[in-house]
């Protein structure tokens, strides 16, 4: 059993800096086509909650199963949004398919909503409020741990900016995660690596789209938005030279593993005690790929995302 480091409360709200995300931000958006366009809306039954923290209200909504309601032990899912996009927005798009596994399977999924919409990551270019004034985004997701009770497996999923979240929380609060999963976001290349190591080893699992032209899967630039809205992210490296690099990182040497194919899903992975798992999907682009194409009707491949991430997270729970 993982030995559980969570800091009391009241500590962590004292020094910690958030704000809601409400709206969408006018600095652009890498979620171009929000969750859950046109789609019919998952149930209500998600409470609201909020803290305030140095002056600044933040937000988050929990999906409790009835069975784990009241069971702190029960597995947590942290699930962060794409820069523009909020907690419900991406409930919206994969909500259904995580609730349904979290009916299943006994685990709570907390909705966290960024700062104006956006997150204090690991990537030195940017210009998002979040990084601007420096919020501590990690002492956040600590807030909401701790808020909630949670002393069993912690997990987090983010998409795009919120992928680059999730990472700093790998890099940064290997204490406070067992295991993350990142979607259609590549580590930042070296000279846009901002975040500190803290060399504990997390299981990580990327799930990239060939065709995505914000974040592209062999590496090179990010950029949001066309013309003279366009805005720099930074550059990225490959999606398989991320995740070899994460292999690496905890302990997993050896031969490169061979690619498994399975209809428009490519899969490697890096087996350890602290697996490495990269699945690089065809024909979608910058987008959350499910079985039901629910997330922004872009056409693209008809793959379960949100449950092979979850398995995937299942099966690393070291708590």
């Amino acid at each position: 059993m993982r030995t559980v480091l969570r800091r009391p409360l009241p500590l962590l709200l004292a020094g910690v800096l958030l704000c809601a995300g409400c709206t969408s931000s006018s600095r652009g958006t890498e979620n171009p086509e929000p969750a859950g366009t046109g789609q019919a809306a998952v149930s209500p039954e998600a409470p609201a909650h909020s803290a305030m923290i140095d002056g600044l209200t933040r937000t988050w909504s929990v999906y409790s199963p009835p069975a784990v309601a009241d069971d702190p032990a029960a597995p947590l899912l942290l699930v962060m949004h794409g820069t523009g996009d909020t907690g419900q927005g991406i409930r919206t798009g994969i909500g259904p398919d995580l609730e349904r596994l979290a009916d299943r399977d006994g685990f709570r999924v907390a909705y966290v909503d960024g700062y104006e919409n956006n997150w204090n990551e690991c990537r030195v270019e940017g210009d998002w409020p979040a990084k601007e004034q420096g919020l501590d985004d990690v002492g956040f997701m600590r807030a909401v741990v701790a808020e909630l009770g949670a002393t069993g497996p912690v997990h987090a999923l983010g998409f795009s900016s919120g992928g680059h979240m999730a990472m700093r929380l790998a890099l940064e609060a290997p204490d406070l995660v067992d295991g993350v999963a990142v979607v259609a976001a590549n580590p930042p290349a070296p000279d846009n690596q901002s975040c500190a190591d803290a060399g504990e080893a997390v299981p990580v699992m990327f799930l990239q789209a060939r065709e995505d032209r914000i974040n592209p899967v062999d590496g090179g630039e990010v950029s949001v938005g066309s013309g003279p809205f366009a805005r720099s992210r930074g550059e990225v490296v490959s999606a398989a030279d991320g995740a070899r690099w994460y292999a690496e990182r905890n302990g997993i040497v050896g031969p490169a593993p061979k690619a498994v194919r399975d209809g428009d899903a490519e899969t490697t992975t890096w087996n350890g005690d602290h697996p490495v798992r990269l699945v690089v999907v065809d024909h979608a682009g910058h987008s959350f790929p499910t079985l039901s194409g629910r997330w922004g009707q872009d056409g693209g491949a008809r793959y379960d995302g949100p449950g092979e991430i979850w398995r995937y997270l299942a099966t690393v729970n070291h708590g």
